[in-house]
């Protein structure tokens, strides 16, 4: 187990270490430590200790007589340490978090706002996994006309407002109508189990090139509106929606360890479906440096958790930040965050 192979004051020396590092960036030397750490001992102990956290991997001196700088393993022993501080915190506190009072609004905005807010406090990458709402029931389909030709669909569903689709389309006279057969149609399914009703209709209304011969109450009374209804529902059932929300990729790149040709390559790479995909296949977790086995993200450290609605899996938030942040404000703002979006969506499951 990580730090069993060193002692309790060498502990200490590597906490002290980590934490001079990070709050000043700058090569922490045996001096700082005995200034800044409560151990009675000499400096000479002290340097004796730091050879022997050189010689077990946890820190490294960049150059003949510098100070000492914590190597991933280091981070881990002090992120560890954090944990058990937090966890014995959490355990004593009595204290009883009051739900805050949301407005029911668009969602889209709401996890925006939080990426924003998250990026600014924790000065890292913000990546917010958006609630799927292939798979969120329908509560409610409110078309606004724009123009003759022009008008909003907003898909409200068991989350609040998912999606705001502009769609263009022929003349169209009684709008209203369309709007009230397409929640008669789509009310109570998810848009997954709408497309395949609206392939059901379309297949049918091909086959028979009629649309008598629909069943009654699969759409009620189409009448001279049936081509607006149809030109709405299909451009709804291509809709493609955007997965994540990004914020704070600047952050990144400008971190000034960083070289020119790795800050390049970090751009082409978290700009691509692949990082995506191989971050939110990573565990709930923290990841110093290499841990994460991301792409040219060893300088960068991951945190990942969830946000639900009620008891349910709503969505996922990362955080990418320099290894060599403040982890305890940032585990500070990404549970506050986990915490405020979990509230959020509860409050909205179980008013809209």
């Amino acid at each position: 187990m990580l730090g069993n192979d060193i002692t309790e004051r060498q502990k200490k020396v590597l906490y002290c270490i980590v934490q001079e590092y990070i709050n000043t960036k700058t090569p922490v030397s045996s001096k700082r430590v005995l200034e800044s750490a409560a151990i009675e001992r000499s400096g000479a102990t002290i340097r004796n200790d730091m050879n022997r956290l050189m010689r077990t991997g946890y820190i490294f001196q960049p150059h003949t007589s510098a100070g000492r700088v914590p190597t991933d393993k280091g981070l881990r022993f002090y992120v560890n340490e954090l944990k058990k501080i937090r966890e014995e915190i959490k355990s004593k506190s009595s204290q009883v978090e009051v739900a805050a009072r949301f407005p029911i609004g668009d969602m889209e905005k709401v996890l925006t706002g939080a990426a924003k807010l998250l990026s600014s406090s924790t000065k890292g990458m913000v990546i917010i996994e958006k609630p799927n709402p292939l798979t969120l029931r329908i509560k409610r389909i409110v078309l606004t006309p724009v123009s003759k030709n022009f008008s909003i669909a907003s898909i409200i569903t068991s989350l609040g407002l998912s999606s705001s689709i502009p769609i263009q389309h022929t003349e169209l006279e009684d709008i209203e109508k369309i709007e009230q057969m397409l929640n008669k149609v789509m009310t109570g399914l998810t848009l997954n189990e709408f497309r395949s009703k609206l392939r059901d209709i379309l297949a049918r209304i091909n086959s028979f090139n009629n649309l008598k011969n629909i069943k009654e109450g699969d759409l009620g009374d189409l009448g001279t509106i049936s081509r607006g209804f149809l030109e709405i529902t299909e451009r709804l059932s291509v809709e493609s929606y955007e997965d994540y929300i990004t914020e704070g990729l600047p952050n990144l790149l400008a971190n000034d360890r960083i070289n020119m040709k790795k800050l390049q390559n970090i751009l082409v790479y978290v700009s691509s479906d692949v990082f995506y995909k191989e971050l939110f296949e990573l565990d709930n977790d923290i990841y110093i440096g290499k841990e994460h086995g991301l792409k040219f993200l060893e300088d960068f450290s991951v945190i990942l958790g969830q946000f639900y609605s009620e008891d349910n899996p709503a969505g996922r938030v990362a955080v990418i930040f320099d290894k060599y942040g403040r982890y305890d404000l940032i585990m500070d703002s990404f549970e506050f965050m986990l915490n405020r979006l979990s509230e959020y969506f509860t409050v909205v499951s179980r008013n809209v």
